[in-house]
């Protein structure tokens, strides 16, 4: 489901990409008192590149920034957040979400256009790597194109190694600021006590058996070679459940982790091996270094940031096992060679501290606030027929104003929130701005939830009326009504919420419990069919089952009319 939509996402911003226009900014001389920065997030799992945008977020507070952080998915239990936490209902695009701000970052390129479109603040790319910079001719010429348009458009570019930043300049012709990632040296030390206690020697790699570029397959071979003549064992820690093949290949699998247990074993192993194709800048490599664990790596061109090879690091030729067997048999075999991999490890780990990588990441992002967004409109053109009050959120006025500067649209729609007696709320797109002296033209929608503006609103609609008065026979057969004759997918949709809420009014709960099966499969996607779901399930596990897919979802906010907030509700 949740790939679907994603799919569904991209294919939205793919036939938008005609539309893509380079961001305009001028120097603003408004004084920032705090300033606010948005990272906008295509995913929360467990990951390397994930975990830096996290480590970003918290020190970025800590240092006396506002951090807010917006995902569709869940805010992730793996990794301590201490920023705010928004979640973006799939229905809507992720960067309809970003509230107003100073900065908005960008974090993978998918979402470059969007975040531009919103017009709120300068937009960032930060770009840590991924096979449109080290495998650019396995991509097909429509990615190829959608990509090269996206890393046109944004005003700043900011990368984690001065490979990647070569990659970028070389393929898509770009500069890019380097800031380089750092190692946690609270956890990634060797001054901690706690290390993983084993039966015997054993080697440790990390990475995603569905992640190919790890190389996990080249290590295991490569393992499987060295065992012969040492007796040791091969541990892995990966962030996904690996086949019972590769599982039988090692001695222990270490399932998403916690940091401190990955810092633990670091320091138990007898060697870390990375057998990456690529990377931009290799952070577990160099976790391994600060916690006194040797390592042997490919030459990928990120690890080559730091590694030097019979320096730091032994370095081996990627998609190589034989080579790379031959280079761990040195390290086990030299107990000189391991302390001189340490020694100088634990050198290299000094360059890369992140006290001071968050100050001059602080001063970049300051520097890009002291511009402001150069609109094609100005706010005099437009109808508004919304004040401050009615904003549910402060700061959504000046959002809704500056996309009003932006927007290429004539008539622009936001949710407005009304309450209904023992039912969720109700958040219905409503035109809350018209372009002046234009009639009809293109619609665009900007979520900055209101109160109603117009009190009478739902009594004008039919159906609605009868419900609100507890006429509810009436109601049902009105709905009913409305949705035989509606074609409108998403309109019939809306109005089955109704419906089911019509015959729970009048005490027919089997009938709404039919009624919903009918909606969840013809409506799969929607939240609220399974919120009310939810309310029904009289089994637990079932319950629990609709409950999780309300939570994943979040707020069916792509219908003309949805319940507002659905993960309060449960």
């Amino acid at each position: 489901m949740i790939q679907k939509l994603r799919n569904f996402e991209f294919e939205k911003r793919l036939n938008l990409l005609p539309l893509a226009k380079k961001q305009l900014l001028t120097k603003s001389s408004r004084r920032m008192e705090r300033l606010h920065i948005v990272y906008a997030m295509t995913h929360v799992g467990i990951s390397g590149g994930v975990k830096v945008i996290l480590e970003h977020a918290n020190r970025l507070k800590k240092a006396g920034a506002r951090v807010t952080l917006v995902s569709h998915f869940q805010k992730p239990s793996w990794f301590p957040i201490e920023a705010e936490y928004i979640q973006v209902p799939f229905e809507l695009d992720l960067a309809k979400g970003i509230p107003n701000c100073d900065v908005i970052v960008a974090t993978y390129w998918d979402h470059i256009q969007a975040c531009i479109e919103t017009g709120i603040a300068p937009v960032v790319y930060f770009e840590q790597g991924d096979f449109h910079l080290f495998d650019y001719d396995s991509m097909n010429s429509i990615l190829k194109k959608f990509i090269q348009k996206q890393l046109e458009i944004p005003p700043f570019i900011f990368t984690v190694s001065n490979q990647a930043s070569k990659q970028i300049a070389s393929i898509y012709g770009r500069e890019a600021k380097v800031i380089p990632n750092a190692v946690d040296e609270d956890i990634f030390t060797t001054m901690k006590a706690e290390k993983e206690s084993a039966e015997k020697p054993y080697l440790l790699m990390v990475g995603a058996e569905s992640a190919k570029f790890k190389g996990i397959a080249d290590i295991i071979t490569a393992y499987e070679k060295v065992k012969k003549e040492f007796d040791v064992d091969l541990y892995w820690i990966t962030p996904e459940q690996p086949s019972e093949e590769m599982k039988r290949r090692v001695n222990k699998v270490f399932v998403g982790p916690t940091q401190q247990k990955i810092s633990s074993l670091y320091r138990g192993a007898s060697l870390y091996i990375c057998g990456s194709t690529y990377e931009s800048f290799s952070l577990p490599a160099l976790e391994a270094m600060a916690c006194g664990c040797p390592v042997v790596t490919t030459n990928n061109l990120g690890v080559l940031e730091y590694a030097v090879d019979q320096e730091n690091a032994l370095i081996c030729q990627k998609t190589d096992p034989v080579d790379m067997a031959e280079k761990i048999a040195c390290v086990l075999s030299s107990k000189e060679l391991q302390k001189k991999l340490t020694a100088n490890g634990l050198i290299t780990v000094e360059n890369y501290k992140w006290n001071t990588i968050i100050e001059e990441l602080l001063d970049f992002y300051k520097k890009v606030a002291s511009h402001k967004v150069k609109g094609q409109n100005q706010l005099n053109e437009w109808e508004i027929a919304v004040k401050s009050e009615h904003f549910l959120a402060k700061e959504d006025l000046a959002k809704l104003k500056n996309f009003l500067c932006v927007t290429s649209a004539d008539i622009v729609k936001a949710p407005v929130v009304y309450a209904v007696e023992k039912a969720p709320p109700v958040a219905r797109w409503e035109v809350v701005a018209c372009r002046k002296h234009v009639d009809e033209g293109k619609t665009e929608h900007c979520f900055t939830p209101l109160l109603p503006f117009n009190k009478l609103q739902l009594f004008n609609y039919p159906g609605y009326k009868s419900f609100l008065i507890k006429e509810y026979e009436d109601a049902l057969a009105e709905f009913q009504f409305l949705y035989d004759r509606e074609e409108n997918e998403k309109e019939k949709a809306a109005i089955g919420r109704w419906i089911v809420l019509s015959l729970l009014r009048l005490q027919r709960k089997e009938q709404a419990k039919k009624r919903l099966k009918e909606y969840i499969k013809q409506f799969t996607n929607h939240a609220d069919f399974y919120l009310l779901k939810a309310h029904l399930d009289e089994d637990a596990k079932e319950k629990a089952s609709s409950i999780e897919t309300v939570r994943l979802l979040g707020d069916a906010a792509s219908l003309p009319e949805f319940f507002y907030k659905v993960n309060h509700e449960i």
